[in-house]
């Protein structure tokens, strides 16, 4: 066969595809620098085989068919050995590179023995030099850079695997940049499906591949979205993070059709409550058995720990208010039948040790009247054998054809249900019971924003990209039944539903990361792509009550929150000087600043223990962590007294 070539192009991009015996190499073009990316091949195709029970990377196939049609370039290939015929689509749309992946288009013509795992797009496309940047998605953002890397290799799938969680890929994205521009690459649709593979070469290089996954074990189910990768330059004088940043917001604007939190509270009081409205989980009970009790000692023989009661906690709100703090929005932790977790999915009836439901009651009508929000905290992706709503029926199974438990918590294992055998009705009926408790703020859902599952129930088999929906579904009917809803985690699947996300990516998970991974020896800067991304969009939550808490608060925009109880144990006790450090906290990070909260970060920079950003209204924040000092467009904020103790330390 005659190589022939095929080119897309706009004023910004082209692509050439040339087509020869058994492959297809591409060519990709930045018009503007006229830097040219490549020649790579356009795919290669990840298979298993039963017969070797392992995985092949097929990098030749025949080339069925190559043509131009109105929308951009459709190319079918296959092979006869492997069994395997697969579409794409390309296209140049407004300075990107579009590559499409229909699964209709994929054909598996011998799965008894072979199984296409996946198709490996451009690898190597996103090449970077020495001198050059990589960032991975990982936590917040994680820069690294390739220049005394040894040869490593490691690939992880976006928005997270159980058997790495401590990962945290939080965001659709990778890229590369330097002095000579650089290449990043979105996934656009079905990110639940998509694989980045990363590399360094031992040379000074590395380079990123993309992987459109069916599937990563030989039972896994597959989903079928369409699979959509958009790659775009970078200009060289551009800001990598400010320039990636302003890409993924824009996909939450133009395609996910996110809100601003400023736009969002026009239509909702609750959210709106929540600008200067300190959040303050008040926790009441929990079993002693589980990972959260682990350390913990044990009162006596009997199971139960109290922390607090309702009656208790009623007199802590109240030494609040008179503290001064008038808003407060609170998340009952506990209150249900045997605690923290305790019978989920069941919640009633509220827990008499902690003073029943006429207590609770009290709790909250008290709290209202001094001006609060009252709320608690939820759990619909929890389910423990003892309690009554257990159905083993209606639980995520895993490939082994159990039950799918997922650690042991105060309620014991917990197994995760699956939701979307309940109907609307049903998941708006529970929310409804529960405000007619008196609730009256934002609803929140916890342990939601997990690391992706697939379901291997026989009667009800699903992947990655339904179990996100199964989440933000919950979460929607939240937002549907309370006025706003809230989650933990917050990878950008469920970011982009939720109004407020806790635990997004900390240090605690970057610390965690095994040493003897490939990907940990990448990581070399912790950055805060993340919040760049969802300022102004998400509140996003940060524990603590010192004033380097305070300081990362205001530096960007970020919502503080306590955890307390009124007896010795399990958490802290609101003590005289507890209540002292919350009121300075609140008068800075929420009356002073709490606007901030409402505006997109522009800019950041870092130098040393020093970090810098710029907020859209012009603000602009300086926090050196390693003094103490926190400088609010030029004006220095002095600590308050009540926060005064031991010099702070970087974050």
């Amino acid at each position: 066969m005659n190589s022939s070539t095929w080119q897309l192009a706009d004023q910004s991009l082209s692509i050439e595809i040339t087509h020869g015996e058994s492959s297809l190499e591409a060519v990709v073009t930045d018009k503007t620098s006229g830097r040219i990316w490549g020649p790579v091949p356009l795919l290669e195709l990840e298979i298993y085989s039963k017969a070797e029970f392992r995985a092949n990377l097929v990098k030749q196939y025949r080339i069925d068919l190559v043509e131009q049609e109105e929308h951009g370039l459709h190319v079918s290939i296959g092979h006869n050995y492997w069994g395997v015929r697969v579409g794409l689509w390309l296209s140049v749309l407004d300075g990107e590179l579009v590559v499409k992946m229909p699964v209709a288009e994929v054909y598996e013509d011998q799965i008894k023995t072979k199984r296409l795992l996946g198709v490996h797009v451009l690898p190597g496309l996103l090449d970077a030099d020495p001198d050059d940047q990589m960032l991975l998605p990982l936590n917040t953002g994680c820069l690294c850079s390739p220049r005394d890397k040894p040869a490593l290799s490691d690939r992880f799938m976006f928005y997270g695997e159980q058997n790495r969680w401590e990962l945290m890929p939080m965001l659709p994205v990778a890229a590369v940049h330097g002095k000579n521009g650089g290449m990043m690459v979105l996934a656009s649709e079905a990110a639940a499906e998509v694989e980045c593979h990363v590399a360094t070469d031992g040379r000074g290089h590395g380079h990123f591949t993309m992987g459109l996954t069916l599937r990563q074990d030989w039972p896994d189910p597959v989903d079928w979205p369409t699979r959509e990768l958009r790659y775009r330059f970078i200009p060289s004088e551009d800001h990598l993070l400010e320039h990636v940043a302003n890409r993924l917001r824009k996909h939450l604007t133009e395609d996910l059709h996110k809100p601003t939190i400023e736009q969002r509270i026009k239509e909702s009081p609750e959210l709106a409550y929540m600008v200067d409205g300190y959040t303050m989980k008040l926790f009441f009970g929990v079993e002693h058995c589980g990972i959260m009790m682990l350390n913990e000692e044990k009162k006596g023989t009997v199971s139960f720990q109290r922390a607090m009661t309702f009656a208790q906690a009623q007199a802590g709100l109240r030494r609040l208010h008179e503290a001064g703090i008038d808003r407060i929005y609170t998340q009952s932790v506990g209150w249900n039948p045997n605690g923290h977790d305790g019978l989920y999915p069941t919640v009633w009836p509220i827990e008499e040790r902690l003073g029943g439901e006429r207590g609770f009651r009290q709790l909250i009508q008290a709290g209202k009247d001094m001006g609060y929000r009252m709320h608690v905290h939820d759990d619909r992706v929890f389910s423990v054998e003892r309690s009554p709503d257990h159905q083993v029926d209606q639980l995520i199974f895993d490939m082994w054809g159990q039950p799918m438990g997922l650690g042991e918590w105060g309620g014991g294992t917990a197994f995760t249900p699956n939701t979307l055998l309940q109907t609307d009705e049903q998941l708006l009926a529970h929310y409804d019971k529960l405000k007619s408790l008196g609730l009256d703020g934002m609803g929140y859902l916890d342990a939601m924003g997990s690391p992706l599952y697939r379901n291997y129930h026989p009667n009800a088999r699903f992947g990655r990209s339904t179990y996100a929906t199964m989440i933000n579904r919950l979460i929607e009917l939240a937002r549907r039944s309370y006025g706003s809803a809230g989650t933990e985690c917050g990878f950008f699947y469920c970011a982009a539903v939720a109004d407020s996300v806790c635990t997004g990516g900390e240090q605690f998970h970057w610390d965690a990361c095994w040493p003897q991974w490939d990907i940990t020896q990448m990581m070399d800067q912790r950055v805060p792509l993340y919040r760049m991304v969802f300022s102004g969009f998400v509140f996003e939550e940060r524990q603590g009550i010192a004033w380097e808490d305070v300081m990362h608060a205001v530096l960007f925009g970020k919502h503080l929150r306590d955890e307390w109880s009124m007896e010795p144990g399990v958490m802290p006790i609101l003590t005289d000087d507890r209540v002292a450090k919350l009121k300075a906290c609140y008068d800075v990070a929420y009356k002073q600043f709490g606007h901030l909260q409402l505006q997109p970060i522009t800019k950041w920079s870092e130098e040393g223990a020093t970090q810098r950003t710029q907020f859209a209204d012009g603000t602009e924040v300086t926090a050196d962590f390693e003094a103490g000092r926190l400088f609010v467009n030029g004006q220095e904020i002095d600590c308050p007294v009540a926060l005064q103790e031991k010099a702070c330390q970087p974050c």
